[in-house]
């Protein structure tokens, strides 16, 4: 019976020690810690790239998880050596402080364990009373209860002073030694492991010295413990204390303020490349300290992977504390929205080739066009007559790419910009308009870099990829992106030629307020702004002359790349005329000795038409004159294909190009009707259906005129011009041109050449301006 009772008393008490225990756990707050933290952004490989002092004026880092091996064994050494062993109160510990105050009838020691000075750092170090100290013993024992000994020290290194505002390990190994505490010596270990229980002595004067006798002493006994040899313990207090604090380092600025805004305060582990992106800020400060001379002080560089999606460089702007805060260089520009410029026309040209609508080497026109209150204008304020669809996009044409979105759609491109992550692309089709493809959209650097990434990862690993394009279509636009000579550009692309290949696309917006720049490989996407962040454009601030030069210099510190594989199952081959890069028709080559050329595309039900430029012409004997059966010998004609313009293309595509040969004369004897064997004879380029004219005024406010212009195929061919049925003149050149003063209402332009062939449009007149 009584061993029964007994079993029951263990039973109890075993029951009853177990709640207390439990109690113990449950009513101690599971984070005791409760101050603000310093924002924190870390390397891909767990460097620190910046800090941000916290709200409270302290630098307190998030905490640790582990303590470094050295700092943890000094720390131990110093604080409680039993630390391993107790469970929160070190009973030897209590016993000594008791005979030792005793003895000395004050207090001498507390007898403090890491534990409980935890537990006093959470509690903000109240009055240090017998009551106060029972407590922290009762709550240090239930902090062993809950948490394992790493977690205990971690929480302490994590949260002791370490002198003025530098609070926990982290925090004071970059400031007093300027790198991560996993780096410090045992000197340097030694030396802030004193630092908590004095952090006083960290301060210059008397108190050096005694920092230094502390650490040396601590030294000492670590050699005594075998923790350290004598050599390491005589070359360690060798080491001199440091002089003053370090700053903190600043790598990616704008990237942790970009997160803190989203984030708040805390540890951001990233996948920043710190090396490349030092090397990338150099860079920037660099091309800075040129552009400034043209007043152009803001510019932002980005650098994606293009298999993760990683971002591993994040440079949004100059950092101000290197470039100081004038000129607005506290914005991050990767995430503001700026106009786009040219860059968006490679996802039009790609779209159009999945649709079937344009073919690569496809002419399209590029002469002077008028849409309702919109006239584009190329850059050079020159026209081409006709233009390859892959050249528009290498050269950046805007007369031919405002025709392209007009064939496809602004409402289905808005669609498709979408789709592809520009989120400021927001307005309606109509407010945009077809200026959409000029930089009439303002977008962030951080969507075109992501748009061009997917476009690269749908190419590599199609089924990884998130772009709306084929990799059929994506193929063919890096392809024509990576022709490096742009002849528009006087020779300027010659500097960024290497052995690298590189999809490259420029962009600048009106006013030259925006240059852009974005550069492919299969590994990386580049993209970089130059600007200024109010807005302020600059004369001659272009893609071209700014952006590029900064981003293939990105490109040449980043590791070498390969080239894209062509997809070949996303791929169909199409037969081409060589001249008009339409799909080859049953005359194109007949008697030119051209040999067609042969494509690769993304295969379309649908195809651009045949070639219509190409036509099939009798001529003389001596190719000298266009003759047909009623005035020549069927036996003496030469009949051969012959490539012809409109009127209004061919006046400016020879001007590019020489090798391009006008229609021979009809022969004098050549029977009536047979001139509709040349097609459009005349064309009128200016004005376009539906202008709206007003003659600009002089300064002694009489109205200047406005310039007509019209083409006809016969270079000799004198034009009659008429409006409203009322003679205005005549022109006899190769160059058509009629100044007129356009009167207030609606008009009736006509041109007329001696054979009765004419053009006619009709235009608005307006007040004089």
């Amino acid at each position: 019976m009584r061993k029964i009772k007994k079993k029951k008393k263990i039973t109890a008490f075993g029951c009853a020690a177990f709640l207390a225990a439990f109690l113990l756990i449950i009513f101690l707050p599971r984070q005791i810690f409760d101050k603000p933290v310093s924002a924190l952004l870390e390397s891909s490989d767990g460097r620190m790239l910046g800090a941000r002092i916290a709200s409270d004026g302290q630098w307190r880092f998030p905490q640790i998880d582990t303590v470094p091996e050295k700092f943890a064994r000094a720390i131990i050494t110093y604080e409680d050596k039993r630390f391993r062993y107790h469970l929160g109160v070190d009973p030897l510990a209590v016993a000594r402080a008791i005979l030792l105050n005793l003895r000395n009838r004050e207090i001498r020691s507390g007898a403090s364990t890491i534990t409980m000075q935890t537990i006093r750092l959470s509690r903000e170090n109240r009055p240090r009373t017998v009551g106060e100290k029972i407590i922290e013993m009762g709550l240090a024992v239930r902090l062993e209860l809950r948490y394992s000994k790493r977690k205990i020290l971690a929480m302490y290194a994590s949260n002791a002073p370490f002198g003025g505002n530098v609070v926990g390990l982290e925090a004071a190994s970059w400031r007093y030694f300027g790198r991560p505490a996993g780096e410090l010596s045992w000197a340097e270990s030694a030396m802030l492991a004193v630092l908590p229980n004095s952090p006083a002595l960290i301060h210059p004067g008397k108190n050096r010295d005694i920092l230094l006798e502390k650490r040396n002493r601590l030294l000492d006994k670590m050699a005594a413990k075998g923790i350290i040899d004598d050599t390491e313990c005589m070359l360690s207090k060798e080491e001199p204390l440091p002089d003053k604090p370090y700053p903190m380092p600043n790598i990616a600025y704008h990237y942790l303020e970009t997160l803190r805004k989203e984030g708040g305060d805390r540890r951001y582990a990233s996948d920043i490349d710190k090396g490349l992106q030092e090397r990338t800020e150099e860079i920037l400060h660099r091309h800075i300290g040129l552009f400034e001379s043209n007043q152009v002080y803001n510019i932002a560089a980005l650098v994606m992977e293009v298999s993760s999606g990683r971002i591993i460089t994040y440079c949004g702007n100059l950092n101000p504390e290197r470039g100081g805060a004038s000129h607005g260089r506290a914005v991050d520009v990767i995430q503001a929205p700026r106009s786009s410029g040219s860059t968006l026309k490679p996802f039009l040209y790609a779209a159009m080739l999945d649709d079937g609508e344009i073919l690569p080497t496809m002419l399209v026109p590029d002469i002077p066009s008028h849409y309702k209150d919109f006239t584009p204008s190329n850059y050079n304020h020159t026209f081409d007559g006709a233009v390859p669809a892959n050249s528009i996009i290498r050269r950046s044409l805007n007369v031919p790419s405002v025709r392209l979105l007009q064939e496809y759609g602004v409402e289905k491109f808005l669609l498709l910009m979408k789709e592809m992550g520009f989120t400021t692309i927001s307005r309606s089709a109509d407010d945009y308009g077809l200026s959409l493809i000029l930089g009439g959209a303002e977008i962030k650097l951080i969507d075109l870099v992501r748009a061009y990434r997917d476009m690269a990862v749908t190419l590599t690993e199609p089924e990884e990829g998130s772009s709306p394009l084929s990799p059929g279509a994506i193929w063919c636009t890096f392809d024509a992106l990576t022709g490096v000579n742009r002849p528009e550009e006087e020779g300027s692309w010659q500097s960024f030629s290497s052995s690298r290949k590189v999809a490259w696309k420029t962009g600048t917006s009106y006013g030259n307020r925006d240059a852009w720049s974005v550069g492919v490989t299969p590994e990386y996407v580049v993209g970089v702004w130059v600007g200024n962040c109010n807005g302020e454009g600059r004369p001659n601030l272009t893609g071209i002359g700014y952006a590029a030069p900064v981003m293939f210099e990105i490109l040449s510190i980043l590791p070498p790349t390969g080239w894209f594989e062509i997809p070949i199952l996303d791929l169909e081959e199409v037969v081409v005329c060589p001249l008009s890069g339409h799909p080859l028709s049953d005359i194109c080559c007949i008697g030119t000795g051209l040999t067609p050329d042969t494509l690769l595309v993304p295969p379309h039900e649908h195809k651009p038409d045949i070639c219509p430029y190409h036509r099939l012409i009798h001529l003389s004997e001596d190719q000298t004159y266009i003759v047909n059966s009623d005035c020549y010998s069927t036996a003496k004609m030469v009949t051969r294909s012959w490539f012809v313009l409109p009127p209004s293309q061919e006046w400016y595509y020879m001007a590019g190009h020489p090798e391009y040969r006008r229609l021979p004369p009809l022969h004098p004897n050549f029977a009536s009707g047979g001139s509709s064997s040349r097609g459009n004879i005349v064309e009128i380029i200016y004005p376009q259906p539906g202008m709206t004219l007003a003659a600009p005024l002089s300064l002694d406010g009489k109205s200047q005129g406005v310039v007509f212009s019209a083409a006809h195929a016969i270079p000799s061919a004198t034009l009659y011009w008429h409006i409203d049925d009322r003679y205005i003149g005549s022109t006899s050149s190769n160059e058509h041109k009629m100044l007129i003063i356009p009167e207030p209402g609606r008009h009736r332009l006509v041109v007329t050449d001696t054979n009765g062939n004419s053009a006619s449009v009709w235009f608005e007149g307006a007040q004089p301006n």
